[in-house]
């Protein structure tokens, strides 16, 4: 345990940049995310493998956040591309949203109608990490 634990996150806060982290503490940040997520959102029950979470850096391809696979029942997020914990907690719930949508079934169809920025699963895991990241971050920060 770091000094910084002792003290319920210490000075780290939404602005806090991720490059002055270590990685066991990111690691923790998505966990707690993750944990406030399927304890406010409920958990999808239509997915018959198990959700995981996975934290790597992102070497090729588009920049993003992070992403989920509905045919791994994986959300991986990008730590690289995340350049505050705020970015970092938001990328978590978005892309929990998508865990919870019906992703397989109406994704694809739904971006050739619409596009990515007007998607509308897109414009709800917007509006769900916009609306949840002050609260998901005042249930991550005392349990750091």
């Amino acid at each position: 345990m770091n000094l910084m634990n002792l003290f319920g996150g210490g000075g780290i806060g939404l602005n806090t940049p991720l490059s002055s982290l270590d990685s066991r503490t990111i690691r923790e940040i998505v966990k707690l995310s993750t944990a406030y997520c399927t304890e406010t959102f409920g958990v999808n029950r239509r997915k018959r493998t198990e959700f995981t979470v996975s934290i790597r850096k992102q070497t090729g391809g588009d920049p993003a956040y992070g992403q989920y696979c509905p045919v791994e029942n994986r959300m991986t997020i990008f730590y690289n591309h995340c350049p505050r914990v705020k970015q970092l907690v938001q990328t978590v719930i978005h892309e929990y949203t998508h865990y919870l949508q019906p992703i397989t079934t109406y994704y694809s169809k739904l971006l050739d109608r619409f596009g990515y920025d007007d998607h509308p699963m897109e414009e709800e895991a917007r509006e769900f990490e916009m609306e949840y990241y002050h609260e998901c971050w005042k249930y991550v920060k005392p349990r750091l």
